[in-house]
């Protein structure tokens, strides 16, 4: 039921009820049906359930997944993502960029204050800023995320030793003005500054917490919708958890719809999806590639690519026109005809999504270039290779991982292939560890792979076929883009590269692509309000209201 419906319905019960309640004497009962009626869905306490124990809430430090999506609640930076995925201000009021692009100049947003169970308060400021960036360079921190933001002036020799961290581009004119000088022009500065990297750091809780800053309740100092209240953590123990409370310094300026939110630790993925549909949890965020088992609510991403990737090194898949004759035989709309709620075609290695858009990227594929169409595969097959090197095909597999829930839409691509070619090729569920070995060792036919984002950038889907070649496979495109990435002077000359990459990627057939795969995020039905990035896999819930 819409919030609407539900508004109207207990203004109508009300109306009912005072009317009835007049008939006592007694006013106290008025004011109860009254009090109940009038429930808005605001102090709630969440549930959600997580895999492993968190390892630190420092956002300088943090490195694994359930740590940041938490810390996301806990921390509000210059820049933030709205709830369609664009970027806008955060605690930044506003801002400018100098001509050369070398300049940020960031003005704050007054009377948001730092909180911390033991009741620290402090109010935030621009030396925060600039505290975060020095710790961010200093070698002592030894932080996992310094290299993405070496664009800023000094920002690398600092991280060096070869300067003090007190040199590098980052300065606070006065309170409530920050400002940084980069080495050289950086399209992606402004989405840096909306990661937890950047996200700032007080130093005077800093130096009361003793080395322990973010690895405790009573060492983690938050500015945003939430603060840590409670955090168990027993690595030898199964009753762990973390509870975050509404953050006072931060609502009174922005408003916090909850009270607070429980974050139970479970490792077991059945359990966790099991816990949620018994009503323990109120949201369970499925991983790409999972398949989702619940009529409840949902906001789903497009996160990842599915395709096939043929081994290059099998004498007839290092020819680009086998592989586009297998690409023509390939109907990835038909595959996917039974969850077509859930799944999407692809015709590209980039989903079309939002947080990839906003961030300038724009796709050359033509849909169309793609286009199936089995009478020209078999034509061209007939042909295409000697009898014998056909021969050669047979009994070959498609290798799967067992974590890829939709491998049942392969049988009929099996058929369609046999229909085609005369050759019948198999599939070959493994486990994930085998999986990532025949990977890496290069032993296999064909694989199912899958490519996907943590943060919203076409890079990332790039990369893979870059220096790191996941796949055995390096394109010299994707190389470039890779090398450029962080130097690009605009969004355009980085969206140019990125598309530049899949356009060699996608055309010389070295992947196939067959579907986009969403990262699902279901809640309770009585649950409105939350916002939810699949990239991160983050659910924030500064809005959520619980009925």
């Amino acid at each position: 039921m819409s919030a609407g419906k539900r508004a109207l319905l207990r203004l109508g019960l009300l109306v009912i009820m005072i009317c009835s309640s007049a008939l006592f004497v007694a006013c106290g009962v008025v004011d109860k049906v009254v009090g109940f009626f009038v429930d808005d869905g605001t102090g709630h306490i969440f549930k959600i359930a997580i895999d492993s124990i968190p390892e630190t809430f420092d956002p300088q430090l943090l490195d694994d997944e359930n740590s940041a999506m938490i810390a996301r609640n806990l921390y509000f930076g210059l820049m933030r993502y709205d709830s369609d995925d664009r970027l806008a201000v955060g605690i930044a009021d506003d801002y400018s960029i100098s001509s050369d692009g070398l300049t940020y100049t960031f003005s704050l947003k007054k009377g948001y204050n730092w909180c911390a169970a033991g009741d620290f308060e402090a109010p935030v400021i621009a030396d925060d800023f600039v505290f975060a960036f020095r710790r961010l360079f200093d070698p002592k921190t030894e932080s996992p995320h310094a290299e993405k933001y070496f664009c800023i002036l000094n920002a690398e020799a600092a991280n060096r030793g070869e300067v003090s961290p007190e040199e590098i581009g980052v300065r606070a004119p006065d309170d409530f003005t920050v400002e940084f000088t980069l080495a050289y022009p950086n399209s992606e500065f402004l989405y840096l500054l909306a990661e937890l990297p950047s996200m700032p750091c007080c130093e005077l809780f800093f130096e009361t917490a003793g080395g322990k800053y973010g690895l405790e309740a009573e060492t983690t100092c938050s500015n945003g919708p939430f603060y840590v209240r409670f955090w168990q953590h027993d690595p030898y123990g199964k009753d762990n958890y973390v509870r975050l409370r509404r953050n006072s310094g931060y609502s009174e300026i922005s408003y916090v719809s909850p009270a607070g939110i429980n974050y139970l630790t479970e490792k077991d993925d059945a359990e966790r999806e099991s816990d949620f549909l018994d009503g323990t949890t109120e949201a369970f965020v499925y991983p790409a590639g999972s398949v989702p088992n619940t009529e409840s609510g949902s906001i789903l991403g497009y996160t990842a690519v599915s395709g096939l990737i043929f081994n290059e090194k099998v004498k007839a898949f290092s020819d680009p026109e086998i592989r586009q004759i297998f690409s023509l035989a390939t109907d990835s709309a038909s595959l996917c005809e039974p969850v077509s709620d859930i799944l999407k075609p692809a015709f590209g290695l980039v989903p079309s999504e939002p947080a990839i858009l906003s961030r300038g990227f724009a796709s050359r594929l033509d849909p169309k270039a793609s286009s199936p169409s089995p009478s020209m595969a078999e034509y061209r097959w007939s042909f295409a290779l000697s009898d014998g090197e056909k021969s050669d095909l047979i009994g070959m597999n498609i290798t799967v991982p067992e974590s890829f829930g939709y491998a049942y839409l392969l049988n009929d691509l099996i058929d369609s292939w046999y229909s085609v070619f005369g050759i019948h090729f198999g599939i070959e569920i493994v486990n994930d560890r085998d999986y990532a070995d025949m990977l890496k060792s290069g032993d296999y036919d064909i694989i199912l792979a899958a490519v996907s984002s943590d943060s919203g950038s076409a890079f990332d889907f790039i990369e893979p076929f870059g220096s790191e070649a996941r796949f055995g496979i390096r394109v010299p495109e994707a190389l470039a883009a890779e090398q450029g990435r962080g130097g690009f002077k605009t969004s355009a000359e980085a969206s140019y590269a990125c598309s530049e990459a899949e356009n060699a990627i996608i055309t010389e057939y070295h992947f196939i692509p067959l579907w986009y795969l969403p990262t699902v995020c279901a809640f309770d039905d009585d649950v409105e309000g939350l916002s939810f990035d699949p990239f991160t896999k983050t659910v924030y819930f500064e809005n959520a209201k619980k009925f």
